[in-house]
């Protein structure tokens, strides 16, 4: 039957709920492949709840029923708000250009551009050496002014780009695609290519003697990264962020 999601309170996450991290890049995505009113329509009626009015900032998880669990009611300002901005005001500079004779029936994202970026006012964005967490901040450093991380990440990315992360080969992967978008600023070009070797020959291993777990999305991100920059890559026409404004 069909699960209605609106009659569930589920805070155990049995159903495992809605994750702000697979929004946003659905939501580049849309922004990527010309579905800018979609995305727009999408990023409005989501914010509401992924947003905590009180404390500033993006929840990174809600249940199935789109209401917050207990442990995540309170959201400060974070890398999923920081986020939120850069995705939002992409898709707000794609509305602006676009000559569809249907972009009016997108609304403006204006005012929740606003919001986030009041909230971010002071923020320090961190830096990780979760290879994972190591990737997703280098490619989103490239759309924040003067590249705030960038000495950071360079200065801990033989941590993040080490091979034994081929434990959970798709954390590994984050963290090439992450350094094949920013390139020899966070991290050696050569280094990067061996692991992206390394990559191949054991995806082909894996394939050849049956599949393992995770082992779509372990391919999905092995994908994107051979694509580098690709779709994630800044573009000439994207919006730079600035914290202090």
């Amino acid at each position: 039957g069909k699960l209605d999601s609106r009659k569930i309170t589920d805070y155990g996450m049995e159903f495992d709920g809605q994750y702000w991290h697979y929004i946003d890049k659905w939501l580049l995505a849309l922004a990527r492949s010309g579905h800018v009113n979609e995305g727009i329509h999408i990023a409005k009626n989501c914010f509401p709840a992924f947003f905590d009015e009180g404390h500033g900032g993006i929840r990174w998880k809600l249940s199935v029923d789109s209401t917050a669990p207990p442990s995540l009611r309170r959201a400060g300002p974070s890398d999923d708000t920081l986020v939120a901005l850069i995705v939002f005001s992409i898709l707000e500079a794609d509305r602006v250009r676009s000559d569809d004779d249907n972009s009016d029936d997108a609304p403006s994202l204006s005012n929740e551009i606003q919001i986030l970026k009041s909230a971010l006012i002071g923020y320090k964005p961190r830096v990780t050496n979760d290879p994972l967490g190591w990737g997703l901040e280098a490619m989103y450093d490239q759309y924040l002014t003067g590249k705030p991380r960038t000495r950071m990440l360079a200065s801990i990315h033989e941590s993040a780009l080490h091979p034994s992360h081929l434990s959970l080969p798709f954390r590994l992967y984050g963290a090439m695609i992450g350094a094949r978008v920013a390139g020899e600023e966070v991290a050696p070009k050569v280094k990067v290519d061996r692991l992206v070797e390394m990559a191949l020959k054991y995806e082909e291993n894996i394939m050849e003697h049956g599949n393992e777990e995770h082992s779509s999305i372990n391919r999905v991100m092995l994908a994107v990264c051979l694509l580098c920059p690709g779709a994630v890559g800044k573009r000439a026409g994207d919006p730079t962020v600035s914290l202090n404004a």
